[in-house]
């Protein structure tokens, strides 16, 4: 008899709804409880995705909280974790899809040369509320750390840590950021240009250019299916990887297999790689003038 994966789900919003249609379509995995800071949300929610169990707080999930707004926090998990020897990994979706896999693949092979730039955006238009998630500080509020970790997140993968960073902002009038645009620069000739917006609705793109020719991330890059490989003028390939579900189960199934395995960390997205993201997050919210006072409110 294969073993059942019980998954917790804290704070049930739109993603979250997404993560549990995807756990209803992957083998041995089944939602167990559901918490929330309004019990009468977690109730309806294990009620529509049939989890046995709701709460009116989070700690009693889990008393670790997710990746958090800044380094200090996430190193506080990350230390936690592998002294108890506990699985940890940050919920980057995108790491897991095959789209990315193939392009590390085609830019392994070489097929577009050296690395030079890579710029990827991710921007909606959100109305302006001083209480909404999206601009209230204490919620973590802001582009960057709401969708600019999926461009930041590409950017590093492929290129890995900047030598410099150079950031800029536009700040709504609760502080939180309405658009932002960071620059990586690396001693060895790579660039990097990434973008978030919750005040503009951006092509949510993604190239990655070598010396040699330039791979395209079709939209919306961070969930996609179609890259295409472009030479001077010319697409010289299409490749199209679409997927059943809506794009969780990858995680999903990357989890288990670590449990299974009884890894303590994830290969494809290890903890020292969410120390490096929190890490250039700080970075890049220090030179945009960013400021969070606190941690997000449970």
């Amino acid at each position: 008899m294969n073993k059942i994966y019980k998954w917790g789900i804290i704070g049930p919003g739109k993603i979250a709804q997404k993560f549990a249609a995807a756990l209803a379509a992957v083998p041995d995995a089944t939602l167990h409880a559901v918490g929330s800071r309004d019990i009468n949300k977690a109730r309806q929610f294990a009620g529509e995705y049939k989890a046995p169990f709701f709460y009116g707080n989070y700690e009693a999930i889990a008393a670790e909280k997710p990746m958090s707004v800044n380094y200090a926090s996430t190193l506080e998990m990350v230390v936690a974790a592998r002294q108890n020897k506990t699985f940890l990994m940050e919920a980057m979706w995108t790491r897991f899809l095959p789209i990315i896999d193939k392009t590390l693949d085609l830019i392994k092979k070489g097929e577009i040369g050296a690395l030079k730039y890579l710029r990827a955006d991710f921007g909606f238009v959100a109305p302006f509320d001083a209480n909404s998630r999206l601009y209230n500080l204490q919620l973590g509020g802001g582009s960057l750390l709401d969708v600019g970790v999926y461009p930041l997140f590409l950017a590093l993968l492929i290129m890995g840590r900047p030598d410099e960073i150079k950031s800029f902002a536009r700040l709504a009038a609760t502080g939180a950021d309405e658009t932002t645009n960071a620059l990586l620069y690396y001693k060895n000739g790579m660039m990097a240009s990434v973008l978030s917006s919750i005040a503009a609705q951006t092509p949510i793109t993604a190239e990655i250019t070598g010396t040699e020719g330039t791979i395209i991330l079709d939209r919306p890059w961070y969930k996609g299916t179609v890259l295409h490989v472009r030479k001077k003028d010319t697409i010289t390939q299409t490749i199209s990887l679409p997927y059943g579900d809506n794009g969780f189960e990858f995680q999903v199934q990357e989890v288990q297999q670590c449990l299974q395995k009884r890894f303590t960390e994830s290969l494809l997205m290890p903890l020292d790689f969410s120390l490096l993201m929190s890490s250039v997050t700080d970075e890049v919210c220090k030179t945009a003038g960013i400021t969070y006072k606190l941690q997000p409110a449970l």
